[in-house]
C-alpha cells in the first residue's frame, strides 16, 4: 500500500492542470472530460446496483486467468468481495463515460467485464453504440449479464474465455475500434501483445484506456514502453488510468500528467 500511495505522491507533485497546458485538444480534454461535473442520467441507477453488490454475500467460483485480483486468491468468493476489489470506483467509472460521451464513441471493447459496472459506463453514454465486453470468467459473466438486463442495456454483447484467444475475433466482428479498454491482465508481455493485436484495428481518433497503470512496477514499465511507442502520438496519465491518442493533428509526440484544477488550486495563475 504504502508504494501506491508514494507514487501517487510523486504523480501529483508533477502532475498539470488545464491551466498549466499549451495543447487545444488537451485543454478540451481536461474540461470537457476531467472536470464535467454533471451528474449525467445513468449514474444513479448504475451506482444503485454497485450498492446492492457491495451488501451481496452471494458466493460463486471464480476462475482467474489474468494476474488476479489484488487483494483474492480465494476460489470462492462473494459478490461482495469481489465488488469490493475487482470494480472500478465511481470516478473512474464516469470518466468512461465521458469519454465515450464526448468523443462519441460507437464501436467500443472492454477487456476485462468484471460485475459489469464499467460497460454501464461505456455503454450508457450512448445505447446506440456497439459494445463488446470479454470476461474469462463464466460466473462473473452470468452476474454481469444480471446487471445489464436489469438497467435494460440491450446491445452490449459477453464473450466469455481466454483473452488470447478471444480478442482477434472480437477486433474482427467490430470491424475497427473507437475506444478499447484494457482492464484484463495485469502483466507487461500479455498487455503490449493486447495492444499489438488492437492496433491493427485503431485508427486516427481511436483512443485505448489502460487501468491500474501504477499497480505493479511491471505495469509501470509496460506504461512507459507503450508511451514510447511511435504510433502514439499523445499519452494522458490519471494515475488510476492511463490513455492513448493517435491523432496525426499532433506533429510532436506529447505526455501529459493531469488533475483536476480543484486539486492544485494554486496553478490557477492568481498566485505567482
Amino acid at each position: 500500500m504504502w508504494r501506491i500511495v508514494f507514487r501517487f505522491i510523486n504523480f501529483y507533485f508533477t502532475a498539470d492542470t488545464r491551466y498549466t497546458v499549451h495543447s487545444p485538444f488537451v485543454f478540451d480534454f481536461v474540461k470537457n472530460v476531467l472536470e464535467d461535473t454533471r451528474l449525467f442520467y445513468a449514474y444513479h441507477s448504475i451506482e444503485t446496483h454497485r450498492k446492492f453488490l457491495l451488501k451481496n454475500h452471494k458466493k460463486i467460483e471464480v476462475t482467474d486467468l489474468g494476474a488476479g485480483s489484488k487483494y483474492s486468491k480465494q476460489k470462492q468468493r462473494s459478490l461482495r468481495q469481489i465488488a469490493k476489489s475487482a470494480l472500478s470506483s465511481p470516478r473512474f467509472c464516469r470518466i468512461l463515460f465521458k469519454l465515450c460521451h464526448h468523443y462519441q464513441a460507437q464501436r467500443i471493447l472492454e477487456m476485462g467485464t468484471s460485475l459489469g459496472i464499467s460497460a454501464a459506463y461505456l455503454h450508457s453514454a450512448d445505447t446506440r453504440a456497439r459494445l463488446i465486453t470479454m470476461e474469462g470468467c463464466p460466473n462473473i459473466a452470468e452476474e454481469a449479464k444480471k446487471l445489464f438486463k436489469t438497467l435494460k442495456l440491450k446491445k452490449i454483447e459477453i464473450r466469455v474465455g481466454d483473452f488470447e484467444k478471444s480478442l482477434e475475433e472480437a477486433l474482427q466482428s467490430l470491424g475497427s475500434a473507437d475506444l478499447i479498454f484494457f482492464d484484463g491482465n495485469h502483466r507487461k508481455a500479455p498487455t503490449l501483445a493486447y495492444f499489438e493485436k488492437a492496433m491493427k484495428y485503431a485508427h486516427e481518433s481511436s483512443i485505448f484506456i489502460f487501468d491500474d497503470i501504477y499497480w505493479s512496477e511491471e505495469m509501470m514499465e509496460t506504461w512507459e514502453q507503450l508511451k514510447q511507442d511511435q504510433r502514439v502520438r499523445l499519452s494522458i496519465d490519471l494515475f488510476d488510468m492511463g490513455l492513448l491518442f493517435f491523432r496525426s493533428e499532433f506533429k510532436e509526440k506529447q505526455h501529459f500528467k493531469l488533475v483536476p484544477w480543484w486539486w492544485k488550486p494554486w496553478r490557477m495563475g492568481f498566485i505567482s
